[in-house]
């Protein structure tokens, strides 16, 4: 499986698999509406953050775990010293636990001996109402503008 998809909305059920494998006694409560075929990434992530079902809330761990190792990595081969923003729909669906809980950080900054540069990078999450390649659009034509009048 790509870093792309490991770190996206796909990955979830792929991850409550291996979960759902790994931890066999817990109890597959999403599976009492659906089949496993049927199980999308929302119903996963709805289940783990407005119940906190075990089940879930290990494949959020997971993918949180997963998706911050890969965004260090990420800040380390392009040196985003203006920020690295998060967007996106599990992003969206995850964010009080990504606000509450270490463990996005933790795997973030986890570099060995570049630990500490990694704290050199802010991380911001996204407001899902802000359409971040419009504002983004704008901000082109804006400067593009002044550009031209200034010559």
């Amino acid at each position: 499986m790509s870093v792309e998809r490991l770190c996206a909305g796909p990955a979830v059920p792929c991850i409550y698999a291996y979960m759902a494998s790994k931890f066999p006694n817990l109890e597959k409560v999403l599976e009492k509406d659906k089949s496993f075929d049927e199980i999308e990434s929302k119903d996963i992530i709805s289940c783990a953050m407005e119940t906190k079902d075990p089940l879930c809330m290990k494949v959020v761990e997971k993918f949180t775990e997963n998706f911050g190792t890969e965004t260090g990595n990420l800040a380390l081969k392009t040196l985003p010293y203006g920020g690295i923003y998060l967007i996106g729909g599990v992003t969206n669906g995850i964010k009080d636990y990504l606000i509450s809980d270490p463990k996005f950080m933790d795997s973030f900054y986890n570099k060995g001996r570049l630990s500490d540069h990694m704290r050199s990078f802010q991380v911001l999450l996204v407001d899902p109402e802000i359409e971040i390649g419009l504002v983004g659009a704008q901000e082109r034509a804006r400067r593009d503008m002044i550009a031209s009048i200034k010559k």
